[in-house]
């Protein structure tokens, strides 16, 4: 159940982002990471990425959560909210990722996130 409830506010909130883009950082609905900040350009690729990501997930968690309450695997929902978790938190490393090397592409990568 939580993978449908989850994977519905992960849908809705990007089709809310592909809607109605942030135009700016104060926006309470952005992507606001440090990363995401640096540049304007960024900026608007963050936003566009996190859009993607949350449709992607969104759809993901919504259909895993069906297949879950169809097959009737609810016996098992430490691993599936185990799953979720990783999902959400590999979305957002990927998403960081994809900034950090756009940042380094352009020359604008923040001091604090070049290795040495």
């Amino acid at each position: 159940m939580i993978n449908t409830v989850l994977g519905s506010a992960f849908v809705i909130f990007g089709l809310i982002f592909l809607f109605h883009p942030a135009q700016k950082p104060s926006t309470v609905l952005s992507y606001k990471s440090l990363l995401a900040r640096q540049t304007t350009s960024g900026f608007y690729l963050a936003q566009r990425w996190c859009r993607d990501m949350l449709l992607l997930t969104g759809v993901l968690q919504l259909s895993m959560g069906l297949v879950i309450n169809y097959y009737h695997l609810n016996h098992l929902s430490p691993l599936w909210l185990a799953l979720t978790g990783l999902l959400a938190w590999g979305s957002f490393l990927l998403l960081e990722s994809k900034l950090r090397h756009y940042l380094m592409r352009i020359g604008q990568l923040p001091i604090k996130y070049q290795s040495k």
